[in-house]
């Protein structure tokens, strides 16, 4: 049994193909930031303002730039992973200064499992926010269009 072994039979492996050569993704950077949060839990949660994790990631989403946000499996740290191609952006206007850069990296010096994972997670998400923003309502894993009675019908 592999480490990627999932145990409803789906891996990263069986949800790729040649899309990231056909979209150019060959091209793409990352960075990955941490902040150390408090380790023992708060009885309150910050405000996304006030959450340098959540607020660095607010801010990506709005200036257009790919990002995925997970816990660390040590108490109190979090990552932030954003992904782009082209130009680098702005960093100062979209990181908080609390977190530290603690690794980057580009597609053409190979991306590890985990770094594949987040940026495959990253895309499904705006993919997701894409389509709820078109009205399209989520029913487990599919997403579905409903019906408007001012739409024409395809067949007619």
């Amino acid at each position: 049994m592999s480490s990627s072994f999932v145990p409803n039979g789906a891996s990263l492996e069986d949800c790729h193909c040649n899309l990231f050569c056909l979209a150019d993704l060959t091209g793409i950077k990352w960075k990955r930031y941490v902040w150390q949060g408090p380790t023992s839990a708060p009885i309150l949660f910050p405000v996304t303002e006030e959450d340098p994790i959540l607020s660095s990631f607010s801010r990506c989403l709005k200036a257009d730039v790919l990002g995925v946000w997970r816990r660390d499996q040590r108490p109190g740290r979090r990552e932030l992973w954003i992904f782009w191609w082209g130009e680098d952006p702005s960093f100062a206007d979209l990181i908080h200064h609390d977190l530290s850069e603690e690794e980057d990296g580009v597609w053409e010096n190979g991306l590890s499992y985990e770094c594949r994972t987040l940026l495959f997670k990253a895309v499904h998400n705006l993919l997701e926010r894409c389509l709820m923003n078109r009205n399209f309502v989520r029913i487990g894993k599919w997403f579905v269009k409903p019906y408007e009675k001012d739409e024409k019908p395809i067949n007619k």
